[in-house]
């Protein structure tokens, strides 16, 4: 493929800023109206290259093989607006393919086309997201998920020379979203990603986020809106971990994140689809960690057993126990003074530690003698404690060269959660959260790339098509 391009114009344009700048001796703007004329030379020029490539009889070829895997059909070229670098919409004609109607149709043919049946497979074939750049998509999308907001993300994009408005940047999130959880539980992978003779390290934990949801039913005179309604939502945060025989997170292999508002149950079975992409039976053994939450330690084996896991690990996390040993410890009367009373703190914490629980519990007995604080005492530490007796053997895990903590997890949900999605006056859509805790997931455990990258290759190889 050969195609010139006059330069002369773009030359001129340029020395006419060069010579404009000795008069406003702004250097910032120089390099604004460089920029701007540099992008829309590379856009067209650009574009130019895609309907050559369209043009090509080969390429067209190529193009409805995939198509007829998901039963479509060529329909011809058809104008349709690409984005690629600045945001704005430049008009190409591109081959359209809709699902072939079948000739054994009954009844009145209609004419309207049902929205979802035609596709622009060559744009998809050649690296384009809702037809658009993945450049431009990637950069957008990843402004919406770090920025405070939607319109936080436009000025910064504004700034970069980027020209998109809220709705464009909303619905290349949701686009990039939808079309990446098809096939969410391996989208983020590489071929490094296997458990085989490694420590499987598994936290989950939950966060906060407020729902929005309309309220139901005929919308009352005095209100201009119907209003909506605003619970809290619990999204369980997932965070896995390679590590190495000495128990260190392996330096070279990314943390796996995820987040979802599907419940518990939805969550163990994300987790689960996971745990077999890694090929967690071959792990040297798997680790589950968390809090104390019985709805996690009920599914922890059954998972294990699921998946044929032959070593596996439940730990509470060391931080979350010793937060529960201090609601005992303030059972303890304070006539003990505070000299006597650091020093039981400091004593059961070392017992907690080596899993002697029963000196904790012996002590409970001695030292309080109020009758309701000792009650009180001995539920929660009976409860808690001794029925996670395993669960808190920390000195015989660190032995083993195990973590002790979920420290990773807590991170995960300020970072992933907290910041974005807790945000004061913030509410979300059901549908816009899952998308949003699974986008800022993946781009905050550092699989970003990985994201895109496979993301290509799917809509390149017209999977993406079939669902």
């Amino acid at each position: 493929m050969q195609i010139s391009f006059d330069l002369k114009a773009l030359t001129d344009q340029i020395q006419t800023f060069l010579s404009n700048f000795t008069e406003h001796l702004d250097v910032n703007r120089l390099l604004g109206n460089i920029r701007s004329a540099m992008t829309l030379w590379i856009e067209q020029w650009v574009a130019t290259v895609v309907e050559q490539q369209f043009a090509s009889r080969h390429f067209l070829s190529t193009l409805k093989q995939i198509a007829a895997i998901s039963g479509l059909r060529f329909h011809g070229f058809k104008l349709t607006g690409i984005r690629l670098l600045s945001g704005n919409s430049i008009s190409i004609q591109s081959p359209y393919f809709a699902k072939a109607v079948s000739k054994r149709r009954c009844g009145r043919k209609s004419r309207k086309r049902t929205a979802g049946t035609g596709s622009h497979v060559g744009l998809s074939y050649l690296g384009f997201l809702s037809r658009s750049s993945t450049l431009i998509v990637s950069s957008a999308v990843q402004s919406a998920l770090l920025c405070p907001s939607f319109d936080v993300a436009e000025r910064t994009l504004r700034s970069y020379g980027i020209q998109l408005n809220v709705k464009t940047i909303q619905r290349f999130c949701m686009e990039l979203g939808m079309n990446a959880m098809q096939s969410r539980n391996d989208i983020a992978l590489t071929d490094a990603d296997s458990a085989s003779g490694r420590i499987l390290f598994v936290c989950m934990d939950g966060g906060r986020l407020r729902e929005r949801r309309t309220k139901r039913g005929r919308r009352p005179e005095n209100l201009k809106r119907q209003g909506y309604h605003t619970d809290w939502r619990e999204p369980i945060q997932i965070v896995i971990q390679l590590l190495d025989t000495n128990g260190n997170p392996c330096k070279d292999i990314d943390p796996l994140y995820d987040a979802t508002l599907a419940g518990i149950d939805g969550a163990f079975d994300l987790l689960e689809a996971y745990l077999r992409k890694l090929n967690a039976p071959s792990a040297r053994s798997v680790v589950f960690c968390g809090d104390g939450a019985r709805g996690y330690w009920k599914r922890f084996p059954l998972l294990a057993q699921k998946l044929g896991i032959k070593s596996h690990y439940e730990i509470i996390d060391y931080t979350h126990a010793k937060q529960n040993l201090q609601e005992v410890i303030d059972k303890l009367p304070e006539s003990l003074g505070s000299k006597k009373l650091t020093e039981i703190i400091t004593d059961w914490k070392n017992l907690l530690w080596h899993g002697r629980h029963r000196e904790i519990l012996s002590q409970i007995c001695s030292l309080i003698q109020s009758p309701p604080k000792r009650k009180a005492a001995l539920k929660k530490f009976k409860n808690y404690f001794l029925e996670n007796y395993h669960r808190m053997q920390y000195s015989t895990f660190r032995k083993l060269e195990l973590p002790t903590g979920s420290g990773c997890v807590e991170s995960a949900i300020r970072r992933v959660i907290n910041l974005r999605m807790k945000s004061p006056g913030i509410f979300w859509k059901e549908s816009t959260a899952e998308v949003m805790l699974f986008l800022r997931s993946t781009l905050l455990c550092g699989r970003w790339e990985n994201m895109l990258k496979n993301l290509f290759n799917l809509n390149r190889s017209g999977e993406l098509l079939c669902h």
